[in-house]
């Protein structure tokens, strides 16, 4: 099953950000934990220092004054949770708290076994889960004996603490996670909402509500939008080029077909040659008209076609043409020019305005281009030239600047309708020996 680009950001970033909150979570909760055992021993050490300057040794037994007078009074309460004992080895000699002998507690046995001035911290597990910590000293009375101070603290005040940072943790952190994949969810709505309106307005362009779409749209998807735009038009100009090729073809076998007519209703069967002549004519209309119908032009992107190259060919295909006219061409292109698009196209234009050239220059043509922002391709000639007041007239279908060449009128319209597809500019001026300079700019 397919799944929306929404629903894929969202399922990823509810578990990554899942993922990522539970480790801290639970790096936090053991950072507690270990916080909460090392308060607990360092609560433990304090009584052991604070039952350390309250010995004293009475008639050879080891006494703490009045117990009651302890600093900590958690040791004088029965089921507080604290504890201590105080042994002197050798001499079987060991104190207890009060609250220790009313609760019982056994302490650990280590049998003389720490040494003097190291600290041991255990925890032990049970039915009553304690801490404890024992510290050994040579306390320095008439013999200087061995005493172990061990002190016993219940887990369960700590457990609880450990507990309710854990409840609130984990409640904070989910709370955070719903908040996160709650802004995630808008943040992705909002962020793919120029997505929607584009497939909303391909639907409506579908359906033949609208003939564009809209240009309000993010740096993104702006190109993914001229794009589409350009395809649309592409297809629009495609179906109307189709339209005009057909109706050029039929209006130009209108007349060899009038002719063919009057010449079977006059009873001239032995004209095979006109006969022949209108329908080479015919066939030809027909060859050229598909081939201009099936000009590609630029949907989005095309190759890349080399200019050189295409000049190239050209050249030596209309000198061979015009061989008796003895025209001399001189070249000036940049290395490496090259136009993205169809070569189909490029030869189509280049060969009309060469075809021109060729056709109405005295003897030179100049072929030069260069490359800025575009390319720029100009045609210059030795020839009559081009009036000015005709310059933007022989650019329309059907239009001629002279009746004394043979022709139709429609070469500079073809151009001009295919650099018109390629967003490109054809412009007519005057060249350097007075004839026509014809500019071909293309992206």
């Amino acid at each position: 099953m397919k799944t929306g680009i929404q629903s894929r950001l969202l399922l990823t970033t509810t578990l990554v950000l899942s993922s990522f909150l539970f480790l801290a979570g639970f790096v936090l909760d053991r950072s507690f934990q270990e916080s909460i055992r090392e308060g607990a021993r360092d609560q433990l050490e304090l009584v052991i220092y604070s039952l350390m300057g309250a010995a004293l040794e009475f008639d050879g037994r080891l006494r703490f004054g009045n117990e009651d007078d302890l600093k900590d009074t958690r040791l004088n309460q029965p089921e507080s949770g604290w504890y201590a004992m105080v042994e002197r080895h050798g001499k079987e000699d060991r104190w207890r708290s009060q609250s220790a002998r009313t609760t019982g507690v056994e302490f650990l046995d280590y049998q003389g076994s720490l040494n003097p001035g190291q600290f041991d911290f255990r925890e032990t597990s049970g039915p009553t889960s304690r801490f404890f910590l024992t510290y050994a000293v040579i306390w320095e009375d008439e013999e200087e004996t061995l005493l172990t101070f061990q002190v016993a603290a219940d887990q369960e005040p700590f457990v609880k603490t450990i507990r309710g940072f854990r409840r609130n943790l984990y409640l904070g952190l989910g709370a955070v996670t719903v908040f996160f994949v709650l802004a995630q969810y808008l943040a992705v709505r909002w962020g793919l909402r120029p997505l929607r309106v584009m497939a909303g307005e391909v639907r409506e362009l579908e359906d033949g509500k609208r003939e564009r779409l809209s240009e309000s749209y993010p740096v993104e998807l702006t190109g993914l939008a001229q794009n589409l735009d350009r395809f649309i038009a592409h297809e629009q100009r495609s179906r109307s080029r189709y339209r005009k090729a057909m109706e050029d073809l039929a209006h130009s076998l209108k007349t060899p077909l009038a002719v063919i007519r009057n010449t079977l209703h006059d009873g001239k069967y032995d004209e095979g040659n006109l006969l022949s002549e209108q329908l080479d004519r015919m066939e030809s209309t027909v060859t050229y008209q598909l081939s201009r119908a099936a000009v590609a032009g630029p949907v989005t992107v095309g190759k890349r076609v080399d200019i050189g190259s295409v000049i190239d060919r050209l050249v030596r295909a209309l000198q061979t043409a015009y061989i008796d006219r003895n025209i001399e061409v001189e070249q000036q292109l940049e290395a490496g020019l090259t136009v993205r698009g169809d070569e189909r196209d490029l030869m189509e234009m280049l060969g009309n305005l060469l075809e021109n050239a060729f056709k109405y220059t005295n003897s030179k043509i100049l072929i030069r281009a260069d490359s800025s922002t575009s390319i720029s391709i100009y045609l210059e000639d030795d020839g009559p030239g081009i009036a000015p007041e005709f310059r933007e007239e022989v650019l329309n279908r059907g239009t001629r600047a002279d009746q004394v060449q043979q022709g139709q009128g429609i070469g500079l319209a073809v151009v001009a309708e295919l650099v018109e597809l390629y967003h490109g500019n054809l412009s007519i001026g005057e060249s350097r020996w007075g004839g026509a300079e014809i500019r071909l700019d293309l992206p």
